[in-house]
């Protein structure tokens, strides 16, 4: 059960990585076109390296929020495989045991010898 649990859990990392990983290259991919194509937008030397350095700052900036989003999120997936694994361990370990429910209440059964 511990197998398949990890392995749901890569399942459902597959596309959450992949998601990330095409929004990180199509930052990167936006931020390369506005500052080499900085001068289409403004004639004046100054503001096209303004606008150059904006473009570079932005996709940055964008491709470390990316990548944080990311970590939460993967980061959620696997804290949340590991406590279903533990819950799953727990659950086994109860079971192994063959306890009634008066010896989960602590409730002794055997007689007392007078």
């Amino acid at each position: 059960m511990k197998a398949f649990i990890w392995i749901l859990a890569a399942i459902c990392l597959t596309p959450w990585t992949g998601g990330a990983w095409l929004a990180y290259a199509l930052i990167d991919v936006s931020g390369d076109w506005m500052s080499g194509n900085a001068d289409l937008l403004a004639g004046d030397p100054q503001m096209v390296e303004w606008l150059s350095w904006f473009g570079r700052v932005t996709a940055g900036f964008g491709e470390a929020v990316v990548i944080a989003v990311w970590a939460m999120g993967t980061l959620i997936v696997v804290a949340i495989a590991w406590l279903f694994t533990k819950l799953v361990d727990r659950d086994r370990r109860i079971k192994s045991l063959n306890w009634t429910p008066d010896d989960a209440r602590g409730v002794v059964v055997s007689q007392r010898i007078p």
